[in-house]
């Protein structure tokens, strides 16, 4: 993939071409939204407009196909690189895909009109077999299934927004400031002001109005992401070994939801606290 996007940097017409063959190719248009966002980091708005702009013509006949995921995608990461470029700030443009996310949420259940229905319908039918002896606990969880869905389809769109986002910095960082982008990563940290909330949701999400329910899972992708950068950085600031980070990706795999848990309050905490910063402090002390 690397020698595809040092191609790509080779020339606009090379960018052009590598990011629009990419999205016009089932299941590879995150690469080309990940080139999308490597030309905009590094020649701006004002250069990699174009670029941008012709290779998304693939995306929007996807779009007309009734598949809008590629076009959602390459539009999402060149608005994240866009506030990456102008503020140098990693965690905005984190922020701006959960954005991006809510907007999905309030607008898949329009676009998707035809698909969201049949399965939310499969999935009550399930459950409806499943807790025919609870109808008390059935009826709590029926309002929830159609939210459910399209949060989750939606935290999925942010998820792969800001992924193709940090492949594009990662490879601007690899071609023209080594070692850049895992120095940037390590530092992500949520603002108190999203964290905080964003955290009451999500655990008082049973208690919450169906159609806000469904949000919760937008709102922890960026305290994802931000846990697992707090795990990178301390590790690289104690000069412990990878294989922790081996551990955690595995521990992520393998107990999901509890593991999914650990990082949202992970990430919370070091809102708050600011770990990596007590680190450096220490060491310096030491």
């Amino acid at each position: 993939m690397k020698a595809l996007a040092r191609w790509a940097m080779d020339s606009r017409r090379n960018a052009i071409i590598a990011a629009g063959a990419c999205l016009a190719i089932p299941l590879l248009f995150w690469l080309g939204a990940a080139i999308q966002a490597l030309v905009l980091l590094r020649q701006g708005l004002r250069d990699g407009g174009q670029v941008v702009l012709w290779s998304l013509l693939p995306a929007f006949v996807w779009a007309g196909m009734g598949d809008p995921t590629p076009l959602v995608v390459a539009l999402g990461a060149s608005a994240c690189a866009i506030v990456l470029r102008n503020t140098i700030r990693l965690d905005l443009a984190v922020l701006l895909s959960a954005g991006i996310g809510i907007a999905l949420y309030l607008l898949l259940p329009v676009v998707l009109s035809d698909i969201l229905p049949v399965v939310q319908q499969a999935i009550e039918q399930t459950l409806t077999e499943t807790y025919k002896d609870d109808p008390e606990f059935l009826s709590y969880l029926t309002p929830l299934v159609g939210p459910m869905i399209a949060g989750g389809l939606a935290a999925l769109h942010s998820l792969v927004i800001i992924l193709c986002l940090l492949l594009g910095r990662y490879w601007q960082a690899v071609m023209f400031n080594p070692g850049g982008f895992g120095q940037e990563f390590k530092q992500l940290r949520l603002p108190l002001a999203f964290s905080l909330p964003a955290t009451l949701v999500s655990l008082a999400a049973g208690q919450l109005q169906p159609e806000l329910a469904g949000v919760t899972p937008v709102l922890t992708v960026p305290l994802l992401l931000a846990g697992l950068a707090l795990f990178h950085g301390v590790v690289t600031k104690l000069r412990a070994s990878p294989t922790w980070m081996v551990l955690i990706y595995l521990a992520l795999f393998l107990f999901g939801p509890y593991m999914y848990t650990l990082l949202i309050f992970v990430a919370l905490l070091d809102s708050f606290i600011n770990f990596r910063a007590r680190l450096k402090d220490t060491a310096g002390g030491q």
